[in-house]
């Protein structure tokens, strides 16, 4: 991500990414807010508004629908009422928007068989369940966890946690009038067991997801989890069986993305080189390589409890539901290569939000919001907004040429830095430059935010010399 900076006064200065955390709603709980979104990352409708579900809150407790402008002005949209109208219950997942313009979601419970159901709601607030989970009496699933996608083919996609034919979890298609086909059972083999996430459709057509369980290399209830793809037709790959080596990633909460390039991204919440999770990236021939693994430094986040998203900038950015300087989870991001980058621990203030379990999602004013369980002044969790970046004014560099001793010019630039970048000066003395050239000692690594300084000296007289800053993560 190159900076483009110029040393005496020939142009303007420039400024180093950085970021804000700024709170936008506290939930309150009760009848009149919801309470403690989980796993579900918010959505930005066509309308320009964010969309979300609470888990709890609401009129019997028993979760709510609702919407938040960027402003932070939110609007409780349905309350879940329960088992006292044979409604749904514990709305985890959030919700997509489908093409024809409705909201559509799975509660994990709730309906008649209190196995859970998929709903469609209108953006007026409107509820409609379009299918209840029989469980064992069709073997359509039950206790549904995961969001929901529209595939290309405009037919609904998602998961179940269990049930299925041998009771595993299933993935499922329906259509727009709630028509629901179990298109794989999973059976706690090779394939896996208990699928949380739910599925991403790659460029390739398949349906691309992880199991929390099951697979081929032993341990509590038959495995560490998997990665596998499935065809809309139910063809079934499985692509990694966790826990291959002694640091493989274990146990995936999140679900599966594919990034720019075409490669997969996830992350396992136990696991890798410090027991504490990975990000890892997957080729669709199931080449598996780990990006990260939490637990080193001290400051380090914990266990990522949910999945990444892929931000217009091409960095990875996620959440962990523990740790950062806090122990209250953290905001990150980490380039398709590797090279992690902390933005936020939570608890960092008294309002501040406290273990994000679900995505983040960048809204079309590029910055990123999301949500975290708990935390706020009433402890039911939080909106957030994470700007990036920050106004311009916020890192200004400063040139300064201490003149010449002789013939040579001393050239100081200084700067905040961001904690986790690395930094190299470049210089060239004309614009446009065929050629940049590293200044010497001009490498910061690793640097853990604050001022950094910046010293170039030319052994030879220049009227003019351009700087810049090569920042990668």
């Amino acid at each position: 991500m190159p900076l483009l900076l110029a040393g005496l006064g020939l142009m303007p200065a420039g400024r180093v990414t950085a970021q804000s955390l700024t709170i936008l709603h506290q939930f309150a709980g009760g009848t009149n807010d919801g309470s403690q979104p989980i796993w579900m990352h918010l959505i930005q409708a066509s309308d320009g508004d964010f969309y979300g579900t609470t888990e709890f809150g609401g009129i019997s407790n028993v979760g709510t629908v609702f919407k938040i402008n960027s402003a932070g002005s939110l609007t409780v949209l349905y309350q879940f009422k329960g088992s006292v109208a044979n409604d749904g219950e514990f709305p985890e997942a959030g919700l997509v928007q489908g093409s024809d313009g409705n909201f559509y979601g799975t509660t994990y419970e709730g309906g008649t068989n209190f196995l859970g159901t998929v709903f469609r709601m209108t953006p007026a607030g409107v509820l409609t369940n379009l299918h209840i989970f029989q469980g064992p009496a069709t073997h359509d699933g039950r206790w549904p966890f995961s969001p929901l996608i529209q595939g290309t083919n405009g037919l609904f996609y998602g998961t179940t946690s269990a049930g299925g034919t041998p009771g595993y979890g299933t993935v499922f298609q329906m259509d727009l009038a709630g028509n629901l086909t179990v298109i794989y059972s999973f059976t706690n083999g090779v394939d896996g067991n208990i699928p949380y996430a739910g599925v991403f459709q790659g460029s390739d057509g398949y349906f691309y997801g992880t199991t929390q369980k099951g697979g081929t290399n032993g341990g509590p209830f038959g495995g560490y989890g998997t990665v596998y793809k499935v065809s809309s037709g139910g063809a079934f790959t499985p692509l990694h069986q966790f826990g291959d080596t002694a640091t493989d990633g274990l146990n995936p909460l999140g679900g599966i993305i594919q990034g720019y390039a075409g490669d997969y991204f996830g992350t396992t919440y136990g696991g890798g080189s410090n027991g504490y999770g990975t990000v890892f990236r997957i080729t669709s021939a199931g080449v598996l390589t780990n990006l990260y693994h939490f637990g080193g430094p001290a400051y380090d986040g914990l266990n990522p409890y949910t999945g990444l998203l892929q931000g217009s900038d091409s960095y990875l950015y996620g959440t962990t539901l523990l740790g950062g300087t806090n122990g209250a989870g953290s905001l990150f991001k980490i380039g398709p290569a590797g090279g992690l980058i902390y933005l936020h621990a939570f608890d960092a203030f008294a309002s501040d939000g406290v273990h994000p379990e679900g995505a983040l999602v960048e809204g079309y004013d590029g910055n990123y919001y999301g949500t975290t369980y708990s935390g706020g002044t009433n402890g039911f969790g939080v909106v957030y907004k994470l700007a990036y970046p920050p106004p311009q004014n916020a890192n200004k560099l400063n040139i300064t040429n201490s003149g010449s001793s002789g013939a040579t010019n001393h050239f100081v630039l200084s700067l905040a830095g961001v904690a986790g970048e690395i930094y190299q000066l470049q210089f060239a003395n004309v614009l446009p430059a065929a050629v940049w050239s590293n200044a010497p000692s001009g490498v910061v690594s690793n640097a853990i935010g604050g001022p950094l300084s910046f010293s170039n000296f030319v052994s030879v007289t220049v009227t003019q010399r351009f700087f810049r800053l090569q920042i990668t993560p």
